[in-house]
């Protein structure tokens, strides 16, 4: 019984020996069993050649002398950029710098000209005195600070009372009808030519200064390698042929502003208003 079990099993591996030599002979790359063998101990001691050479049989399949095992790979962005102030702000050391780094002479210039150019055309008698620029930087810095102490929807009478439980800085600085003057006359473009100018563009009466106040932010703070964009609405119920309502936003009337932050310190370096 035994010597027929081994004599079986042999018959089994002449047969198919037999089956898988006719399967090669028969291929339809036309090539040999071993044809397509390579000897990689052969290959490997010609010059040129080292164990991370890539060799391909005739029939195309591909072999490495090296065998290859699956790692995993990790993926890390190529940007580089720092986030921070530039070399124009690098060194500002007082609130008074870091405002003159947004709102420049340049602009308060254009903005000196402009007002002055209105209260020109307002006032033909000439009865009102021009503005000159600290007036005008300290009627901006009244205006800051009325928003900072939580009086800016106050009346320009109640912040000029004397009563002490008031802030005495507004009567310190200039009095209340040179306040409200200048309040009367300040213009951030050339109202004479502003009507042709909103024909092509609704945000015309503040472009050139706005404009202006853009290329400030971005030259004065380099944004890091994440940024968002979104939008956000400015409370605002006055007379403007852009004014946006939104139910859902908290101020629900306003302006709304498309802006780019930095994701990190949540600096805005651009914003759109939205004209619709």
């Amino acid at each position: 019984m035994e010597d027929s079990w081994f004599e079986d099993e042999s018959e089994d591996d002449e047969l198919s020996d037999k089956e898988s030599s006719s399967e090669i002979e028969h291929d339809d790359s036309g090539t040999s069993e071993h044809e397509d063998e390579i000897d990689l101990d052969d290959v490997t001691s010609k010059k040129g050649y080292t164990q991370s050479t890539f060799y391909s049989s005739s029939s195309g399949m591909p072999w490495s002398s090296i065998s290859s095992y699956s790692t995993k790979t990790y993926s890390t962005g190529t940007a580089t950029m720092k986030a921070g102030p530039t070399e124009l702000t690098q060194d500002v050391i007082s609130v008074a710098d870091a405002f003159q780094c947004f709102i420049s002479d340049n602009i308060l210039q254009k903005i000196l000209i402009y007002s002055n150019t209105e209260r020109t055309r307002k006032n033909t008698d000439d009865d009102i005195d021009d503005i000159t620029m600290i007036e005008l930087k300290a009627c901006i810095g009244l205006l800051l600070l009325a928003g900072l102490l939580g009086q800016s929807k106050k009346s320009i009478k109640s912040l000029w009372n004397r009563s002490p439980l008031e802030s005495p800085i507004f009567r310190a600085a200039m009095s209340r009808n040179r306040f409200q003057q200048i309040i009367s006359c300040i213009r951030f473009d050339d109202k004479t030519t502003r009507e042709e100018r909103r024909k092509t563009d609704k945000f015309a009466s503040l472009r050139e200064i706005w404009t202006d106040f853009q290329n400030n932010i971005r030259t004065c703070y380099a944004p890091g390698s994440f940024i968002t964009i979104d939008e956000q609405l400015l409370g605002f119920r006055g007379k403007c042929p852009f004014r946006q309502f939104i139910p859902k936003k908290p101020d629900k009337y306003g302006l709304k502003f498309w802006l780019c932050v930095d994701s990190n310190s949540f600096y805005v370096f651009n914003a759109f208003p939205y004209i619709g």
